[in-house]
Order: C-alpha cells, then sequence, then structure tokens
C-alpha cells in the first residue's frame, strides 16, 4: 500500500479512526479521575570524607562518588526502614514502605537523593524527611572504623524542602496525549485492516492493484427520487464524469474514440445501461453521429426510458421482421439513433451469436461515429460474452461498493476468454463529494424546477431536428 492509497484508506475509513480516538480519550479521561492522586516528596543528603589534607581531596572525592553510588542501594534497607516505622508509628511493613521509597546519586555528585511516594503530601515528607536522618545514622554506622575513630565517610541531611504543593500523578494532559495517540493508532491500524479484509471494489486503486484493469471514469450516484433536471448541460457532478470519461477514450483506444463500444457488467444494477445511455447523449452532444444499440433482449428498458415509440428493434431487424432503417429510432437533434430491443426473443443468445448481427454491427459502424451497446450482465448471461468479440473495444462498469473481486475478476475471465479487448474499467455509484470542487447536494440545487415528467424528452420521426438534452432520465427520476 503506497501512500496515495493509504491516505485514501483514511478518508473512507475516517470515522473509524475518530471513533477509537475519542474512545482513547474517555478511557483516558476514566483512569485519570479513577486514580489517586500521590504526591512525591524529596529529601537531600550531602556524603563526603572526613579528610582533612587538601592533597588526598581529589581522591576523597573520587572514592565518595564510588561509595554514593552502593548507598543508593540500601537506602531503604530493613534497617533503615524500621527504624523510620518506629520513629514515625506507622501502620506498615519495611516490604511495603520499601516500594514507596527510591534513592538515586545524580551523576559526578556525592549527593543521595530519597524520594518518597504517598497520596498525602505531609505524610511524603515526613517519610522522606524521617528516612534521611535515619540513613546518615546507618551510613555513620557502617563507615565507623572502630569505636573510638570518627567514620570514614560522614553523611547529612542538606535543605528543608516543604511537602510537595501538587501531585505528580496522574498527570491529565500527558494521560489524554497518551489516549488519544493509543486510540488513532489503533483507529488507523484497524482501518487498514479492514481494507485489506474488504473484498468490495471501492476506488480507482483497487480497480488498478487487484483487477489490473485502467480505471477510465468515475460517475457519482444517480440523483436521488424527486430531483429536478437542470437547464444547462455539463453542469452536473454526472455530466462532468461523463465528459473526463468521454475525453479518455481515445487515449484508451490508441488515439482514436473506437468505431463500437460495449458496457458490460458483471451482475444487474450496477449502473451498465445508465453509463451506455449517458455516454451515448455526452458523445451525441460533440456533434459526432452516435447510435445506442439496446442489445439487452431480456430485460429491454430502453425504450421506455428515452420515451420511445415501441416499434421494431434488434430483435426484429436480426430475424428479417423489419428493415434497420425503419427500426432505427431519432432521438435529440437526430445526431442520436437508438435501435430499442424490439419485440421480446425466445431464445436471445442465439440472435446475438448468428452472422447476422456483426453484419448489422458493420453496417452501424460505417455509418455512425460511436456504437454503444448495451448488454445483459456477463455472469448469469452469455450475450455479453458473445458480443465482446464482435465490437472494437469493451468497457467493465463495476458497481463502487456493491462488486466483490471475486465476482469482478470471473465477468473479466469471460472477456478475456473470447479475447475481448477490454479498455478498462468504469465506477458507478461514487459518492458526489469525492468530485473535486463539488459538495453533496450542490447538484440538486443547480437544477430547474421543472418536474422530471416535463423534460423527458418526447419521440422525433426520423430526420427531424431537435434539441440533444443535457441527461436522460428514467419515468422515476433516476438516471439510469
Amino acid at each position: 500500500m503506497d501512500l496515495r492509497e493509504f491516505i485514501d484508506v483514511l478518508r473512507r475509513r475516517w470515522r473509524i479512526v475518530m471513533v477509537c480516538g475519542l474512545l482513547g480519550l474517555a478511557a483516558a479521561v476514566a483512569v485519570t479521575v479513577m486514580t489517586p492522586p500521590t504526591y512525591t516528596a524529596k529529601a537531600q543528603l550531602f556524603v563526603a570524607t572526613n579528610d582533612k589534607d587538601s592533597a588526598d581531596a581529589y581522591a576523597g572525592g573520587l572514592f565518595t562518588q564510588q561509595r554514593v553510588k552502593s548507598y543508593t542501594r540500601i537506602a531503604n534497607s530493613p534497617t533503615v526502614l524500621e527504624a523510620v516505622i518506629a520513629e514515625l508509628d506507622l501502620k506498615t511493613t519495611t516490604g511495603q514502605l520499601a516500594k514507596k521509597i527510591s534513592a538515586q546519586a545524580p551523576l559526578d555528585t556525592t549527593l543521595v537523593d530519597i524520594r518518597v511516594q504517598e497520596r498525602s503530601a505531609a505524610r511524603a515528607q515526613a517519610i522522606a524527611d524521617e528516612t534521611a536522618v535515619q540513613f546518615t545514622k546507618y551510613i555513620d554506622s557502617i563507615e565507623k572504623a572502630a569505636s573510638d575513630a570518627p567514620p570514614v565517610i560522614k553523611a547529612s541531611v542538606v535543605g528543608e524542602p516543604g511537602p510537595p504543593s501538587a501531585p505528580t500523578s496522574p498527570r491529565p494532559a500527558l494521560n489524554l496525549a497518551i489516549g488519544l495517540l493509543c486510540g488513532l493508532v489503533v483507529g488507523i491500524t484497524g482501518a487498514v485492516l479492514r481494507q485489506s479484509l474488504d473484498t468490495t471494489v471501492r476506488s480507482a486503486g483497487d480497480v488498478r492493484r487487484r483487477l489490473g484493469l485502467p480505471e477510465v471514469g468515475a460517475l457519482p450516484k444517480p440523483v436521488r427520487r424527486g430531483a429536478h433536471t437542470g437547464p444547462v448541460a455539463g453542469g452536473t457532478p454526472r455530466d462532468e464524469a461523463l465528459s473526463q470519461l468521454r475525453a479518455r477514450l481515445p487515449s484508451s483506444s490508441d488515439g482514436r474514440v473506437p468505431s463500437s463500444l460495449l458496457i458490460a457488467s458483471a451482475l444487474p444494477r450496477e449502473g451498465r445501461t445508465a453509463t451506455a445511455l449517458d455516454l451515448a447523449v455526452n458523445v451525441a452532444r460533440t456533434g459526432r453521429r452516435v447510435v445506442l444499440v439496446e442489445a439487452d433482449l431480456r430485460r429491454p428498458q430502453l425504450a421506455r426510458t428515452l420515451g420511445l415509440a415501441g416499434t421494431a428493434g434488434l430483435a426484429d431487424v436480426l430475424t428479417g421482421e423489419a428493415p434497420l432503417d425503419g427500426a432505427l429510432q431519432s432521438w435529440g437533434d437526430g445526431l442520436l439513433r437508438v435501435l430499442a430491443a424490439g419485440t421480446p426473443a425466445p431464445d436471445p443468445s442465439a440472435l446475438l451469436s448468428s452472422p447476422r448481427m456483426t453484419q448489422l454491427l458493420r453496417t452501424l459502424e460505417s455509418d455512425a461515429d460511436l456504437v454503444v451497446l448495451d448488454s445483459p450482465p456477463l455472469l448469469p448471461y452469455a450475450d455479453a460474452a458473445i458480443l465482446a468479440p464482435a465490437t472494437e473495444a469493451v468497457l467493465l462498469v463495476l458497481r463502487a461498493g456493491k462488486i466483490r473481486y471475486g465476482l469482478a475478476h470471473r465477468a473479466l475471465e469471460s472477456l478475456t476468454s473470447v479475447h475481448a479487448r477490454v479498455m478498462g474499467a468504469v465506477l458507478t455509484g461514487v459518492p458526489a463529494e469525492r468530485f473535486p470542487g463539488r459538495r453533496p447536494g450542490s447538484e440538486a440545487r443547480e437544477r430547474s424546477h421543472a418536474p422530471v415528467s416535463d423534460r423527458r424528452p418526447a419521440p422525433v420521426p426520423n430526420g427531424e431536428p431537435g434539441r440533444v438534452s443535457a441527461g436522460v432520465r428514467s419515468p422515476a427520476g433516476h438516471r439510469r
């Protein structure tokens, strides 16, 4: 996973990271509130030799420093602590008290710092002071050379610090920082782990990395029910995304737009028909001659979506019951012509695999700049795999967040097995907020207030001039 993919994972899984971060903060607050305050009191000893000869002062200093290192190990010895307990009348044992007392020697000094941790500041300071006093006595006793000779090393208590004014534990700021950091680490780890275990196609990176296909385009989700069409062509995120898809078609086909393009998908409800329809309209808007063929003879919907008359169509042309000129219907300004499915066929696969279908495609290619074919889904039916070798290129439509890699691989394998030329994948159902410069809901605000039913294009007789609409909608108000 590279940096861009990592950032994309965080952008898509930011809720997990945020929730874990908040949980980490909540845990830190709970720990801080539930932890009783602890005060750390300090007492300090100064250790020196009794040698008055200045010539031996340096050697004596080194000797004392070495001695001090040993003193830090015995500051909380039972002998010292028993005297402290007896003097302060403490209700504890030497073992329990030893856990609260620590000693250390600052580097290159002959000082011994004694620290005591207690829940009471006054009690902590009293124990620290008494430990220092009893420890000096203990040092005198062990360093005394003879009963009548002074000790070689003498320790004395220095400074009289008062009880600590603020607790050393808990530390709210540090606890909150640690809790937030731990929560974020857990959240990021969870987001990356969930992404690695996710088997659905969600982004262009998933298409490139797991399917080995270039992403030719990404289309936002269809407008919700009740939205209105807009008077300006190309003003919505979907229109702009379709224009980008159209601009990438030449670069994906050796510098020229393919003469015939099959729009395929693995399963139903992946936006295949909507992509074929809107792409054909978008290309026709540029002045090119476009033919839209409804090769889905299983569940034809194109004629009803465009408001075209239910006349003869593809099935009738292939069976010889209708001429091609009579089955083609002009829509818009006449640059877009539509060949609907026509009369329901008992065996669609047999019709689409007949030599007449290939001949029909060649005829349409010679009379148009682009022929766009909508086909049934690849996995339930063999129709799309039959048509794929006869067309110049194939676009595989994948529903973002819905289609799984295994199914997408099977669909891709069915195309490669018939030596179809797959240009790339088109992601549909992508949230509109992922498109730069767009905000959720802006598409609906940019549209006019005319009802969808009032803006449905009426059927235009063959050859009669008209106007190309900015977009195509089904009767329910959805882009298909």
